[in-house]
């Protein structure tokens, strides 16, 4: 078997639990959703260190440069690099993800305040704990992002490339773009820039930087059973993290959390 193949089958299963999240149904709602979108945007905002770090291990980031490392890698990470951080398909001005995000919370009413604090506090030198306290982050994204950056500093590039490919792409199922659609009609096009977002998640994380991403994984695992074998387990990790958000959100009237993930652990 493949690579890929080892790493989708070793994580099969919890895939499956947050592809039907019980979190999916509970969005009845435009507040529901509001809820969704203010602790789902931390998410979104530690997707690009994750990527990020990759890149400046993967490529030279300092001057005077020297190449480095893979050149296959480094073509990879870079083309996931530039359709994240300066997607052409999102209108006339280039734009990166994370800023789209916060558009589509403002059209859809969502309170971008405390996610602006934070990323202010960490653009003038303050910690990811000082970040957390002066914005008032809830403690699941809190959670959520204490592990991203827990595998940034700890964890060889193999495993945090398999973090972000296999724990962060391709883990929202179809059956959102319906909800979203349905929301977006029922609250007068208060989720179009939302959709719009959505759409470039679809074809470029959830497939061409995923197909990517499984290449930088292969390449970066050189056919070492050992390491295809920390590959998985941080992608599993990266999972089983991202479920245990997915249980904490509060949405929804009597939300409990996904029952399906008991049988997982």
């Amino acid at each position: 078997m493949h690579m890929e193949g080892v790493i989708l089958q070793r994580t099969a299963s919890i895939r499956a639990s947050l592809l039907g999240h019980g979190l999916y149904g509970r969005l009845n709602s435009l507040e529901d959703f509001r809820v969704f979108l203010e602790h789902h945007v931390y998410a979104v905002w530690d997707f690009m260190s994750l990527l990020k770090a990759l890149q400046r291990q993967l490529t030279c980031t300092e001057v005077p440069w020297v190449p480095r490392g893979d050149a296959r890698a480094r073509a990879l990470i870079n083309e996931i690099v530039l359709g994240e951080e300066s997607d052409t398909g999102c209108g006339e001005v280039p734009t990166s993800h994370f800023e789209l995000y916060l558009r589509a919370m403002e059209e859809a009413g969502a309170n971008t305040g405390p996610v602006r604090c934070f990323v202010d506090r960490i653009s003038r030198g303050g910690t990811l704990d000082e970040a957390n306290q002066e914005a008032g982050v809830p403690v699941c994204a809190r959670r959520f992002m204490e592990h991203t950056f827990h595998v940034i500093r700890t964890r060889r590039v193999h495993e945090i490339a398999a973090a972000f490919t296999y724990g962060r792409e391709g883990v929202i199922p179809g059956l959102f773009g319906e909800i979203v659609a349905r929301l977006d009609r029922e609250s007068a096009g208060a989720l179009s820039i939302f959709r719009q977002y959505l759409e470039r998640h679809i074809v470029l994380d959830g497939e061409e930087h995923f197909q990517a991403g499984e290449r930088m994984v292969s390449v970066l695992c050189e056919g070492d059973p050992r390491r295809v074998d920390e590959a998985a387990c941080s992608a599993r990790e990266a999972l089983e993290v991202r479920l245990a958000f997915w249980d904490a959100i509060p949405t929804g009237a009597g939300f409990c959390g996904s029952t399906l993930r008991k049988k997982d652990f």
